[in-house]
């Protein structure tokens, strides 16, 4: 396995199209929870800008070579995206994402194991622009802190089209003017190329931070 083969298959970043971003210069201290009995839906309707996000977790990328070789990609990776912009929209019901566009210039850490052996490890960097997009989804409150979605839209960094009819669960609090998603991604995507079949496999946590518009 490259270094190549092992960076462009296991560094997969991943962020939700429908919980969208704006600048960001670093993470805030976590807000507390908006106080029970207050209504989320009055809070959350309205135009936000994106005011950015922060993305931290792990990708790991599995397939079998033509010689029967098991091969094991392992990218972790922690940055803040920059260059934030766009808007997302919520009323009752829907939320609607509008030119979300972000950059991310940071490095990731790597490791390709071959049958279980480590082969490379090292620090790689890594500058990718997401370019401007938009979705709409429908979205459900449960109790005062929490946004379900069972059809929002991810997007992966190097990939042709945002992949749509994703589920999404988020923890929301509120500090002044700013609205804090926090959520669990979790995907797993199998292919096939040159016939090797590959499995990636990504767990992060996403933290989305909007301002009031």
């Amino acid at each position: 396995m490259t270094r190549t083969y092992l960076f462009l298959l296991a560094a997969a970043a991943l962020i939700l199209a429908a919980c969208s971003k704006g600048p960001m210069a670093g993470p805030d201290p976590d807000p507390a929870v908006n106080p029970p009995g207050n209504n989320p839906s009055n809070k959350l309707t309205g135009t936000w800008k994106f005011a950015g996000m922060e993305l931290k977790g792990q990708s790991v990328t599995s397939a079998s070579d033509m010689e029967g070789n098991t091969l094991k990609g392992i990218t972790d990776f922690d940055y803040i995206s920059i260059e934030n912009k766009g808007t997302v929209t919520f009323d009752e019901r829907m939320m609607t994402s509008k030119d979300i566009s972000y950059m991310v210039d940071t490095k990731v850490k790597g490791a390709s194991y071959v049958n279980g052996e480590l082969m490379e490890s090292e620090e790689l960097p890594w500058r990718v622009t997401i370019p401007a997009s938009g979705s709409s989804a429908s979205y459900e409150l449960k109790a005062n802190d929490s946004l379900y979605s069972q059809a929002s839209t991810v997007s992966f960094p190097g990939i042709d089209a945002p992949l749509t009819g994703q589920p999404m669960a988020c923890k929301l609090s509120w500090k002044g003017d700013t609205l804090v998603l926090k959520s669990r991604v979790n995907y797993t995507k199998n292919s096939s190329a040159n016939g090797t079949a590959t499995i990636v496999s990504s767990s992060m946590d996403q933290v989305t931070k909007l301002v009031r518009k």
